[in-house]
């Protein structure tokens, strides 16, 4: 608890009143409050108070004039009025001493009091002579927010979310198929030429012919299903003339070719055994109908 001391400095009394004229310290710093109080003692509330005090005094500023305040003690009605003081001069200044009226509101009679004149000492804080370097403030717990991980933690989700997304798309890619029944030749290249090995053997026996049609029937479906990139090796007859009217293939071609494949199928099946001329005529359509099917294409 901070204890004020006060300098009573003087009472005057006249007529049954008195002022009393005190201060809270007589030695300040430059630029420190002073506390200067004046306390009237008067016998009756008839009594009214006249403060002329002066709007600055040689020396001294007036930082502040605290509302008067009154009471009743022993019989006595007291005022009290604070004007709170400082001086930027250093050395020694006097408030000086200024009238105080105070009027009696019964018989309107005027008396006057005089305040004391008081002298303040002004100087300057002390020198360090330590030579230490002294905060001007104490120092502070300062928030410091480092934004590095933040920036880690962004990073982070934004190499996932990539991540995610490529494995989406690495997964959802359509897969590249490998080319079906891989070869050095071209479709139509490789079939004219097993056709053309194929037509050494023309002149087979019936012991033969199955294994003769038989091959005839894959070169065909071999192409066939490199042209469609499908396999067509299991496909029977009809299904494969059947893929074959869906093109814009020659009717006559496509007749030339079923008479073929037809023969092929009685070969195999019904243990027919034909001539050699049947056999040329056989392959001759086969390579007709791939001939037709290549133009077909390109027209395309």
């Amino acid at each position: 608890m901070a204890i004020v001391i006060c300098f009573t400095l003087c009472i005057q009394t006249v007529a049954g009143q008195s002022i009393q004229t005190s201060i809270d310290r007589k030695d300040i710093l430059i630029g420190e409050p002073i506390t200067y109080r004046l306390q009237f003692t008067l016998p009756t509330t008839t009594y009214r108070i006249e403060f002329n005090v002066p709007d600055s005094f040689p020396h001294f500023e007036i930082m502040d004039k605290v509302k008067s305040d009154s009471n009743n003690a022993r019989g006595n009605y007291l005022v009290l009025q604070t004007l709170v003081l400082t001086s930027w001069d250093s050395g020694s200044w006097a408030i000086p001493s200024f009238p105080i009226k105070i009027r009696n509101t019964a018989d309107n009679a005027v008396y006057t009091l005089n305040t004391d004149q008081v002298l303040i000492n002004v100087g300057y804080a002390k020198a360090d002579t330590t030579g230490q370097l002294r905060d001007i403030k104490p120092v502070m717990d300062v928030f410091y927010f480092d934004p590095f991980w933040v920036y880690v933690g962004i990073g982070v989700v934004i190499l996932l979310v990539l991540l995610f997304l490529l494995y989406r798309y690495i997964r959802r890619r359509p897969k590249r198929q490998p080319p079906l029944f891989n070869s050095a030749l071209s479709p139509f290249e490789e079939a004219m030429q097993e056709l053309k090995k194929l037509a050494g053997h023309a002149s087979v026996g019936s012991d033969e012919a199955k294994v003769f049609y038989t091959m005839m029937g894959n070169i065909f479906k071999r192409y066939y299903s490199r042209k469609k990139q499908q396999d067509l090796l299991n496909k029977t007859t009809g299904e494969v003339l059947l893929s074959l009217k869906q093109t814009n293939l020659d009717a006559s071609a496509l007749s030339g070719l079923a008479e073929a494949l037809r023969r092929a199928d009685a070969v195999k099946f019904a243990k027919y055994v034909p001539a050699e001329d049947e056999n040329r005529q056989s392959l001759s359509q086969v390579g007709n109908t791939i001939e037709q099917i290549e133009k077909s294409i390109d027209k395309n």
